[in-house]
């Protein structure tokens, strides 16, 4: 049922694993969150969350186990209720939240797919592109790594241990570009009984979209090579753009207009230290879903990328082929769709 993932991965000091990176962040952080917890209006949970714990698959991923199948668990789908319109770091679960089957394997205002591996699994590029950007938010899934594909797609992985490679560099489907962890708040606090997973985003013009179809729904950008049944790819797949051809299409003029309205010192000077239009664009966009409170209301509305054809851009699963063919749903008697 289960195959140990070889060579076992040479992991960081237990805090830096969560993506701790000083006890002056953590109280920080920490601090920002009593302050919220009062209102409701942030890091909100609720009888639902304890859903969210699942022994079942989080243990065997944490001792280091693959699947003998090479199929990973998908842990959370895309909220199709509240995914990619809101972001309060909740992980409260409600009667409206719904994945793209009609089930409930997600929660509420849940933005991407979360793939079981163990910490320090190997995670590829979905297709083709331009590293982007990186971000180290141990509020909202720590260290986060941004891949540019052209046509105005952006994928994101997150919740990583490691980058292995750098802003600027061009990677082909399939090369590995990170190792997955357990970084971030909502790791930490539910260690060991949420399953350690990639947390893996898809944006479209800059807002998160579900790389799934729901049955009847008209094709569009951003979705699957294979259809629903995403799958793994050992590397370039005929038909695929050569990285070098790719290139970031950003309305530089509108992306120094949205920074001139950033109204959080820390999240600014994270843009300016950008090393590149794309880089900035990619952190800018992440901000303006995750950081809501850094902006003007209606800013998350205006987009920084020119237009394209993203329906040219297919993704596969960014796990990697030695390791993985496929990935299917993990679901509890609580999460399935209901029987028509």
């Amino acid at each position: 049922m289960y195959r140990r993932l070889r060579p076992s991965p040479r992991l960081p000091p237990l805090p830096d694993r969560f993506g701790i990176r000083s006890r002056a962040q953590l109280a920080r952080d920490v601090g920002t969150v009593l302050r919220h917890l009062p209102r409701g209006d942030r890091y909100t949970f609720n009888v639902g969350s304890a859903a969210l714990l699942r022994p079942d698959l989080s243990l065997p991923a944490y001792a280091g186990l693959l699947p003998s199948d090479g199929v990973s668990p998908i842990f959370n789908f895309f909220d199709r209720n509240g995914g990619g319109r809101d972001f309060r770091s909740t992980v409260a679960r409600t009667r409206e939240l719904r994945d793209w089957r009609g089930g409930r394997l997600s929660y509420d205002e849940h933005d991407g797919t979360d793939f079981v591996c163990p910490p320090g699994t190997p995670l590829v590029a979905a297709a083709p592109g331009i590293v982007a950007a990186t971000r180290d938010t141990w509020l909202r899934g720590g260290l986060t790594l941004c891949i540019d594909h052209g046509q105005g797609v952006v994928t994101q992985y997150t919740h990583l241990t490691s980058v292995t490679c750098e802003p600027g560099q061009r990677v082909e489907r399939g090369e590995k570009i990170a190792l997955s962890g357990v970084t971030g708040m909502d790791m930490t606090q539910f260690f060991p009984w949420v399953p350690p997973h990639v947390h893996f985003m898809v944006w479209i013009a800059g807002r998160p979209v579900d790389p799934f179809l729901a049955p009847g729904e008209a094709a569009r950008a951003g979705t699957w090579l294979h259809g629903n049944a995403p799958e793994t790819a050992p590397g370039p797949l005929p038909g695929d753009p050569r990285p070098e051809e790719i290139d970031g299409l950003v309305d530089e003029r509108r992306l120094d207009e949205i920074r001139a309205s950033c109204g959080d010192a820390r999240v600014g000077e994270e843009i300016d230290r950008a090393p590149s239009a794309i880089a900035k664009a990619a952190i800018v966009e992440d901000s303006l879903h995750h950081d809501r409170p850094a902006w003007p209301r209606g800013n998350e509305a205006i987009g920084v990328r020119l237009p394209g054809d993203a329906r040219e851009v297919r993704l596969t699963l960014p796990l990697p082929a030695d390791l993985y063919v496929s990935a299917r749903a993990a679901d509890a008697p609580w999460t399935r769709p209901a029987a028509r």
